[in-house]
C-alpha cells in the first residue's frame, strides 16, 4: 500500500521558511539543503520517487526474463549461465529492491540498495559475458553498462551515491575488460573511457536535474506559506469585518447579512422570525462610576451569557451598539420568544455584576440588569421596520422601570405598511412587562 501525496505534506516551520527565502535568493547551483530541509524534501518527493523506482524494478525483472530466449538465440552455448543470471538472479535482485522501495527509507538505505543492485548485476552479467565469450563478451558487458547508466538518470538519489554507482559500474566494466582474452590493455582502456565519460555526463545531468527539482520544491514551499499567510490575513480581515472585537459576537454587518439571508429564503416563514433588542440598564452610570474597563468586562460577561442562553441552531446574537444587542430568532413563536427573553433577563441579573452608580438597597447591592424588546416579522414588513418595532418595545421596557421584557403587538394596518404598531400593557409582573396584541 503506497502513500498519497497528501500523506507527505510539508509542515512549514519558521526555520524552513527562512531557509527557503535564503536559498531562492541565491544562485540555483549553490542550493544546499539543511538536514531539516532535506528531510522535508525527501518526504514530499517520496511518493513519486517510490513509484518510479518500483516501476523500474518490475520492468527490469521482466526484461531480464525476456532476455533468456533472446540470448539463447544469440549465444546458445551460454544457455545455462543465461538462465541462472538473467532468468533467476536478476529478477530476484530486482524483487528485493522493489520491497525496499515500498516504504520510505533513509538516504543511505536507498543509495546502498541501488549500489548493490547495479554492482551485483554488473558482476553477474560480466560472468555471463565470460561464459558466452567471443563477440558476445562485449555485447553483454555493453548492455549492462547501458542499463546502469540509465539507472543513474532514473533514480533521484544523493549525488554521493550516484558517484558511487558510477565508479562501481566503470570499475567492474574495466575489470572484465582486463580479463577479456581477446583484447589488450590499451584496448580495454580505450573501450572503458567512452563509457566512463558517458556515465559521468549522465551523473552530472542527474545532479543538475536534482538541483532543479529542489528549486521547484522550494518555490512550491514558498507558494505554500505565502498562500497560508494570505489565507490567514483574509480570515483576520473577515473577522474584523464581521465580528465585534470586544465580545467576539457578530457585528451589525454580519447581522444584516443573516437577516437578508432569512428574508430571501422562501422556505422560512416571516412570521417565525423574531427580533429581540436588548440593552444593559443604566450602563452609563456603571461606566462613570467604575470606569470603562469595568464597563467592557460587563459587556463581555453579558454577551457570553446571552450567547449561552440561546438555542444553538436557530438563534444568533449580535452586538448592535455600545451596550445594545440584537438577537435574531428563527422558527420561533411569541411564547418561545418571551420565555427566551425572560431566561436572558434572569441570567444577566443572576451574574450579580455590581453597578456602583445605582443606589443600593439595605439588604443587597444594586446589580446590572437588562431590558428586552421583542417584535415578530411580517410578510409585508421590511427588516428595518421590524427592528424599529423591537426597538420601540425596548423603550417601553425601559420606561416601565427597566429589567423587563416587552413583546410588541407587531400589528399594523395593511393599508398603511409603514405605520407604527400599537403597544399595550397587560398583566405586568414586578420585574417584567409583557405587551401583546
Amino acid at each position: 500500500m503506497t502513500a498519497s501525496d497528501d500523506d507527505f505534506s510539508v509542515s512549514m516551520t519558521p526555520g524552513l521558511q527562512a531557509e527557503t527565502e535564503r536559498l531562492l535568493s541565491g544562485r540555483t547551483r549553490d542550493i544546499r539543503f539543511s538536514d531539516e530541509m532535506a528531510r522535508a524534501y525527501r518526504r514530499k518527493t517520496w511518493p513519486q520517487r517510490s513509484k518510479i523506482a518500483r516501476a523500474w524494478m518490475l520492468w527490469m525483472a521482466l526484461m531480464a526474463i525476456v532476455y533468456v530466449p533472446i540470448n539463447q538465440m544469440l549465444a546458445p552455448d551460454a544457455l545455462m549461465a543465461t538462465v541462472i543470471v538473467s532468468g533467476g538472479l536478476s529478477p530476484v535482485l530486482h524483487g528485493c529492491c522493489y520491497l525496499v522501495w515500498r516504504r520510505p527509507r533513509s538516504n543511505a538505505v536507498e543509495g546502498l540498495c541501488l549500489l548493490l543492485l547495479t554492482s551485483i548485476s554488473m558482476i553477474a552479467f560480466g560472468c555471463l559475458a565470460a561464459a558466452a565469450g567471443g563477440s558476445d563478451y562485449e555485447r553483454i558487458l555493453t548492455m549492462i553498462v547501458f542499463v546502469n547508466t540509465i539507472a543513474v538518470m532514473v533514480f533521484d538519489l544523493a549525488y554521493a551515491w550516484l558517484l558511487a554507482v558510477m565508479f562501481s559500474t566503470v570499475g567492474i566494466f574495466f575489470g572484465f575488460e582486463l580479463f577479456n582474452p581477446t583484447i589488450h590493455l590499451k584496448d580495454a582502456i580505450a573501450t572503458t573511457l567512452p563509457y566512463a565519460f558517458g556515465i559521468f555526463a549522465v551523473t552530472i545531468a542527474r545532479k543538475t536535474q536534482s538541483v532543479l527539482a529542489q528549486k521547484t520544491f522550494l518555490m512550491a514551499l514558498r507558494d505554500q506559506y505565502r498562500s497560508a499567510s494570505l489565507k490567514s490575513a483574509n480570515q483576520q480581515l473577515e473577522i474584523l469585518a464581521t465580528r465585534d472585537p470586544l465580545t467576539g459576537l457578530g457585528n451589525r454587518r454580519s447581522a444584516a447579512h443573516l437577516i437578508e439571508t432569512l428574508w430571501n429564503d422562501r422556505r422560512t416563514p416571516k412570521t417565525s422570525i423574531a427580533f429581540l433588542m436588548a440593552d444593559i440598564d443604566s450602563f452609563k452610570r456603571l461606566n462613570d462610576s467604575a470606569g470603562h474597563a469595568a464597563g467592557d468586562v460587563c459587556i463581555q460577561r453579558v454577551a457570553a451569557t446571552i450567547e449561552q442562553t440561546l438555542r444553538s441552531e436557530d438563534d444568533a446574537v449580535f452586538r448592535y451598539g455600545g451596550e445594545e444587542f440584537l438577537i435574531v430568532l428563527n422558527s420561533a413563536t411569541p411564547d418561545l420568544a418571551v420565555e427566551l427573553a425572560e431566561r436572558i433577563r434572569c441570567a444577566v441579573e443572576a451574574l450579580a455584576i455590581v453597578n456602583p452608580g445605582l443606589p443600593s438597597a439595605k439588604d443587597r447591592k444594586s446589580v446590572v440588569t437588562i431590558s428586552l424588546g421583542i417584535a415578530f416579522a411580517r410578510d409585508d414588513a421590511a427588516p428595518e421596520l421590524v427592528a424599529k418595532w423591537a426597538d420601540q418595545a425596548l423603550y417601553d421596557a425601559k420606561r416601565s422601570g427597566r429589567n423587563a421584557v416587552v413583546l410588541s403587538a407587531g400589528q399594523k394596518n395593511p393599508a398603511s405598511p409603514t405605520a407604527e404598531p400599537p403597544h399595550g400593557l397587560i398583566d405586568a409582573p414586578e420585574h417584567s412587562v409583557r405587551l401583546i396584541a
